[in-house]
This record gives structure tokens, sequence and C-alpha cells, in this order.
């Protein structure tokens, strides 16, 4: 591994960035607050990551947005510009909730935790864990009936059999962060 992949940070644990692989993002917001808990909120939300992925020739996988956190599954040419493109997303998100509230300067966003997929069953088990995650957190039953998430796209291209059999083979992992979103 090139020592330029891996970077250290004074406050934050090092990010070990890799060409060709894909990584698995989540991101919550300052103190778990529910600064998205609106349609509206989570559309702007979803609008600028797309926008500003779409910038960074960042290609989307999977995603899902909540009332205070997000989770992306992504494909970067460039995956040392990553922290770079979450900063991108959490400032313009942060200045448009600020500016609708009327509040001035607010933290909206905490950190960041980002995880290079390593094989095939880390892939489908975070995809898994993406799809069901507005489950866990009891937005819906299924994820079908969460409209913030990348879930319906997957079951009209694979359809409902392949979608199964993909949570049966690979099912979604606690994931371990320290706030376990």
């Amino acid at each position: 591994m090139k020592s330029e992949y891996l970077k250290k940070y004074k406050h934050a644990p090092a990010h070990l960035f890799l060409d060709t692989y894909p990584y698995f993002i989540t991101s919550g917001t300052y103190l778990k607050k529910y600064y998205f808990e609106n349609d509206q909120k989570k559309n702007m939300l979803f609008k600028i990551i797309m926008e500003i992925l779409q910038k960074n020739a960042v290609e989307i996988l999977a995603w899902v947005i909540l009332s205070n956190h997000y989770h992306l599954l992504i494909n970067l040419k460039e995956p040392v510009r990553l922290p770079e493109i979450i900063r991108k997303i959490h400032s313009k998100s942060s200045v448009i909730i600020n500016r609708e509230e009327k509040i001035a300067d607010r933290k909206i966003w905490h950190n960041y935790w980002d995880r290079c997929i390593r094989d095939e069953k880390d892939y489908y088990s975070k995809l898994n864990y993406i799809h069901y995650n507005p489950v866990k957190h009891n937005y819906a039953k299924e994820p079908s009936q969460y409209d913030f998430s990348s879930y319906k796209v997957y079951l009209e291209e694979l359809g409902s059999k392949r979608l199964t059999k993909l949570v049966t083979d690979y099912p979604a992992e606690k994931l371990g962060f320290k706030d376990d979103y």
C-alpha cells in the first residue's frame, strides 16, 4: 500500500484511501438532533448529496437519509478527496438549514465515518444495512415503505426474489461505530 493512501488526522482516526474500492459512509448530526425531520428537508439533503457527488465524479451505489443521519455506498475516482466532498455536503446543507430556521452558525453535523469495502460479503451486508436502516429505526415496517432510500431502485432492477436472496445471503451486520447510527 502506498503511504499517500493512509492519511492521519490530529483529532480523528486515520482514513484508508484505496483506488477502485467502494466506500461505506455514515454521517450523523450533532448530538443526534433531528434536523432533517420532514420530507422537504430530507429531499433538500438528498439533492445536495447528489449534486456534490455528481460534480466530483462520484458514483452513488446506495443511500438512505433519516432525520439525524445518512448512509452512502459510493465509488470514488479519487478517494483521497472524500473528506473534501463530505465537507461540501455538510457545509451546504448546514447553511440552508440554518438560513431556513434563522439561526446563525449552528453546528449541524457531528462527524462522518468511512469504511473501505473489502469484498463481496462486505459490500452486500453494507447494502442491506443501508436499505434496512429505516426499519431498524422504526421509520417503516419494510424497506419498500420508506421513500428516502435507494431500496426501490434495487427492487425494480433486481426484483423481489433476488433482493430477498441478497438479504438472506448477506445479512446486515452491526457496524460498531462509536455512536452506532
